[in-house]
């Protein structure tokens, strides 16, 4: 056994093995790249090409081709090497199977050895007269037989035995049917048992886990089954209550958050297409595989988590997400979206129409139309903008400030300096930052890695437009003007989205006699007194009826502008939707705007030439 395994890592290219993991570069020795096993910015992980080892500086992560199988991939050392025989192509020798190396490799093998059981068994009862109803919900669900077969998709019978008493004729340990997770105590043993340990367990005190269950086996990345996950057929019982999917517990051959579903299937093309498709369920991942799709992952119905995503970037750095399109899994993208960016994947989100899950889509429109779904998948970026427009009043400076803070800890996982910057300026242009100052803010937040800026960094002290600060200031000190200038402001909505929106609401509040500056000092919030004295005491020029009238007018201009930039951001929300109705109505107001703008500048020019 050991000259088998010596001779196999003869035969290894350990930098072929670690390059499918980590983005190598030439060295002088060898190849060196950013370690697999700690986070770090330099890299510090080196392969020694001639000798055959790595070597992490950072964190001292070090040996041979069987090391470092072990570690990146959580294998034993049995593991290790059928892995590596796997990858070089190479048959175990017949006396392999025979072997072991102590009790925990023995429980392994015995744990895969029960599923593999456990899964013929729940495959045979569907196709089998009691699974007619399994079949029937999985025609219904688009799911043909040869699907079925493919999937191994099996049937869990209601009985709550049938399972129990199969391993038991087969002669499998009771202990080891508890162990993986497919049996469970009965109540009344449990109960009376103070150490329930596997090794105590008796046939008679054991119940099927899955019952009245379509089950889809849960496979590790060689393909060998390790788990199920179980969904119900019918309507709860409200009597007693379970849950809609079921998935086996945690053992020692399964780890729920790294565990992908499908990654055993979809790694090959992952890797040759260079992107992967990530969705939510079982149904979904099936169906997206079945339509030609074979790059599709799952994330087993459970939260996405970091050691899942690291397992399917391994063989791809390109992520379509296309989760249900409800709240809760726009929430999932959300959170999705952080994670992969921390890995260093480039995202990109599916925005199916009509709050269509892939599952349905597919059914509905067929394999041709989610290419072009795929074709048509928006930036990352582009859909937490959507999110941040409707969860925040950008039109207020406190609203655009929570925006601010909700993107700015995704532009931060970016790695790309240059694609940073340039998210920046969508950053800006999405939240209405015209202001150089605001704009200079944001860059050094951006800059300095920040996830967070305070409150004067938006709508603060230095932050009001010239033309904002002027029609302020003739709200201040023009008392036969002010009540039509507040008026004026307010109809048009000429402060939308700037730093003096607030503070001018708050003006129009105000009596005529609480004008006087003491009294507006005791009323105002700070920001909103540092506005203030900004736009009363910064400007030394005098003022008069042209540079109001100006104001105003590049105050209207300025709203038209903002308009039109809202209006194209939210067409292309509705085109990644495929919302025709509401594109319809966007570009007839686009156009209305467009020609406003046109008006005012040929009045502009004719004034400027009369």
């Amino acid at each position: 056994m050991a000259d088998f395994a010596a001779e196999l890592k003869g035969r290894a290219d350990l930098a072929a093995i670690v390059g499918e993991t980590v983005a190598l570069k030439k060295s002088a020795n060898g190849w060196i790249g950013l370690c697999p096993f700690h986070s770090e910015k330099t890299p510090s992980f080196h392969v020694h090409a001639a000798r055959q080892f790595y070597y992490c500086f950072g964190c001292q992560a070090h040996g041979d081709v069987y090391t470092y199988l072990m570690q990146a991939h959580k294998l034993d050392f049995r593991g290790a090497v059928e892995a590596l025989a796997e990858r070089l192509r190479v048959a175990l020798p017949a006396s392999w199977s025979q072997g072991g190396n102590g009790p925990e490799d023995g429980r392994r093998a015995e744990l895969l050895r029960i599923h593999a059981a456990a899964a013929q068994f729940f495959a045979a009862q569907l196709r089998a007269a009691q699974g007619a109803g399994a079949r029937a919900y999985l025609a219904g669900r688009g799911v043909t037989a040869a699907a079925q077969e493919r999937f191994g998709i099996g049937f869990a019978p209601g009985s709550g035995r049938a399972l129990t008493d199969w391993l038991r004729r087969r002669e499998f340990a009771p202990g080891v049917a508890l162990a993986s997770g497919l049996c469970q105590w009965r109540r009344a043993a449990a109960d009376t048992a103070s150490t329930p340990a596997a090794e105590a367990a008796r046939w008679d005190d054991l119940y099927d886990r899955f019952r009245d269950r379509v089950l889809f086996p849960i496979a590790d990345e060689r393909g060998r089954t390790i788990a199920f996950g179980g969904r119900a057929l019918g309507e709860p019982d409200p009597a007693r209550p379970a849950p809609k999917y079921l998935n086996s517990p945690e053992t020692p051959i399964y780890t729920k958050s790294r565990v992908v579903y499908n990654l055993d299937r979809a790694r090959e093309a992952i890797r040759r297409l260079g992107y992967f498709i990530l969705v939510e369920g079982y149904f979904d991942c099936l169906a997206v595989f079945l339509a030609g799709f074979e790059n599709v992952v799952a994330s087993c119905g459970t939260a996405l988590t970091a050691p899942q995503i690291a397992a399917v970037a391994r063989y791809g750095k390109n992520a379509m997400i296309n989760f249900d399109p409800d709240a809760a899994g726009a929430g999932a993208a959300e959170k999705s979206i952080g994670l992969l960016l921390e890995e260093g994947c480039k995202v990109r989100v599916v925005r199916l129409p009509a709050g269509l899950d892939p599952d349905l889509f597919l059914r509905q429109n067929g394999a041709q139309a989610y290419a072009q779904a795929l074709k048509e998948s928006e930036p990352f970026f582009a859909f937490l903008g959507g999110r941040a427009r409707r969860q925040f009043d950008l039109r207020r400076a406190d609203g655009r400030l929570a925006a601010l803070n909700f993107l700015l800890p995704y532009i931060n996982r970016v790695e790309e300096p240059m694609l940073r910057v340039e998210l920046t300026d969508q950053l800006a242009l999405q939240l209405g930052i015209e202001s150089a100052v605001e704009r200079q803010q944001l860059r050094q937040a951006v800059q300095q890695r920040r996830s967070r800026v305070a409150a004067p960094a938006l709508g603060g002290a230095g932050t009001l437009l010239p033309a904002e600060a002027a029609l302020l200031r003739a709200v201040l000190e023009w008392d036969h003007e002010r009540d039509r200038l507040l008026a004026l402001a307010r109809e048009e909505q000429l402060f939308e989205g700037l730093a003096g929106q607030t503070l001018l609401s708050r003006l129009g509040d105000a009596q005529a006699s609480n004008f006087e500056w003491s009294v507006l000092q005791e009323r105002l919030e700070p920001v909103e007194r540092e506005l203030l004295a900004e736009a009363a005491l910064r400007s030394t020029e005098p003022l008069d009826e042209k540079i109001v009238a100006g104001a105003i007018e590049a105050l209207r201009d300025r709203r038209l502008e903002r308009r039109k930039r809202r209006l194209q951001e939210e067409v292309k929300d509705a085109a990644g939707r495929r919302d025709t109705l509401k594109i319809k109505e966007l570009l007839a107001e686009l156009q209305t705007v467009d020609q406003a703008l046109s008006r005012r500048r040929q009045d502009a020019h004719l004034h400027a030439a009369g």
